[in-house]
């Protein structure tokens, strides 16, 4: 029986590894490419010609020519037609492209930031003439890591390699993008911005890779989700369970956190999916809500609570047990509080739990009740281990979805997960 690798991580405790270009678990992940052979692959596909592109970027065409069999080399794929009228892109060609024209964007987009706070005005630079490989890595990992000797370990390197990638940078642009305090790191704004936008590049990269892979038949790469409480029970591992298991050489990955935690590695590239209760309107620019189904919160306790078989339970009859109330913030607890003003009694002891595990024990453990997702409880309640209490209220119903980045480019696995989570959720 195949059982699928499917690793969990703890978004609020910040281990999601780092991916591309880097050494992880054992793993040999794609280097990054030369961004200079890159831009110069974007200026052959824009005007066609070896010889247009040579001039534009005024190399000599034998130097472009080598860096575009540098990169179809790299990526096992030949990226142009060569004809006498011109070079046009491949099928493989065309995938790299548009991924490269988004890295590119955001890149540029993190430089202008860095730039902004310059103490002495920099050049305005194609960011593949002002950024490296190295650069890149250190930038992320430490951002990722906000430790100098762990970023250096994690990218297999000297601690002084490491700081001399960053002051390059930072001379280049005549900015400070991070404050030192001894080993541990504080970034600036705008290296902040500029290591965030850094992420994003270097996963449109490494989806590049994995776009061309699946073109061949090669269903590799990596595939992460991020789950709110709602859907860790049931939805999300269903649905990566059904995608690992169709795709063995697949590296599943499932990220639980709160929702600032997981929104903010959607909005880096750390996570490609978010799954749970949507927003409406979500509270930052660049992402997308698609709404998968509708549910109603109910109102839950141990099976053998005094309350299971009353019928007609009113709100005073609730709030005279204790509960565990939502997180703050989160929809749940807008609700929940729209119940206590409606009550005329105080609930005796009011927890705030956010790990579902739990709020499960102390439902277990006591006459405390709890305002949950039928889909939180799924398998406790068939179990005979938890009840859904029969109350009747006029409770709104909350959009159930998935949240990508606005500009996201679904690759064949990412499009399949969606897929296989609008059929989980057709019947619920």
């Amino acid at each position: 029986m195949f059982i699928p690798d499917i690793q969990v991580f703890d978004g609020e405790r910040g281990s999601m590894p780092l991916e591309a270009g880097n050494r992880q678990e054992g793993l040999t992940l794609h280097p990054l490419p030369n961004l200079r052979h890159l831009r110069a692959f974007l200026l052959v596909a824009e005007t066609g010609s070896v010889n247009r592109a040579a001039e534009h970027a005024n190399i000599s065409q034998p130097a472009l020519t080598q860096a575009i069999a540098s990169l179809e080399q790299i990526f096992g794929a030949e990226l142009f037609n060569r004809h006498q009228t011109g070079m046009y892109l491949t099928a493989d060609g065309t995938r790299l492209k548009a991924r490269l024209t988004e890295a590119f964007a955001a890149l540029s987009v993190g430089l202008g930031e860095a730039a902004s706070a310059a103490i002495a005005p920099a050049a305005k630079a194609d960011p593949a003439y002002f950024l490296t490989a190295s650069q890149l890595n250190a930038l992320t990992a430490l951002h990722q890591l906000g430790d100098c000797q762990a970023a250096a370990t994690q990218l297999g390197i000297l601690v002084t390699s490491l700081h001399r990638s960053v002051r390059s940078l930072e001379d280049r642009l005549c900015a400070k993008l991070m404050l030192r305090a001894g080993q541990g790191v504080q970034f600036s704004r705008g290296g902040t911005v500029l290591a965030q936008q850094a992420k994003l590049a270097m996963r449109e990269l490494e989806l590049a890779f994995e776009d061309i892979d699946w073109a061949r038949g090669i269903n590799r790469g990596r595939l992460t989700i991020g789950a709110l409480p709602l859907t860790r029970s049931y939805i999300a591992p269903k649905a990566l369970v059904t995608v690992a298991t169709r795709h063995p050489e697949l590296r599943v990955r499932l990220v639980e956190g709160s929702y600032p935690v997981l929104l903010r590695a959607l909005c880096e590239g750390d996570i490609d999916v978010l799954v749970g209760a949507l927003r409406q309107p979500a509270p930052v620019a660049g992402v997308h809500e698609e709404p998968l189904f509708s549910e109603t919160l109910r109102v839950v306790a141990r099976a053998d609570h005094p309350l299971v078989r009353d019928k007609g339970i009113n709100l005073d009859q609730l709030f005279r047990f204790p509960w565990v109330a939502p997180r703050i913030g989160s929809p749940a607890r807008r609700q929940f509080e729209l119940l206590m003003q409606e009550a005329a009694v105080r609930p005796p002891v009011l927890l705030e739990v956010a790990s579902h595990d739990s709020v499960r024990a102390i439902l277990f453990e006591s006459d405390a009740l709890a305002l949950l997702s039928p889909e939180q409880i799924r398998y406790e309640v068939q179990n005979g281990q938890l009840a859904v209490l029969p109350v009747d209220w006029a409770i709104q119903p909350r959009a159930i979805g998935y949240t990508v980045r606005s500009n996201w480019r679904p690759t064949p696995a990412q499009q399949e997960l969606i897929e296989v989570l609008k059929e989980t959720c057709a019947h619920l």
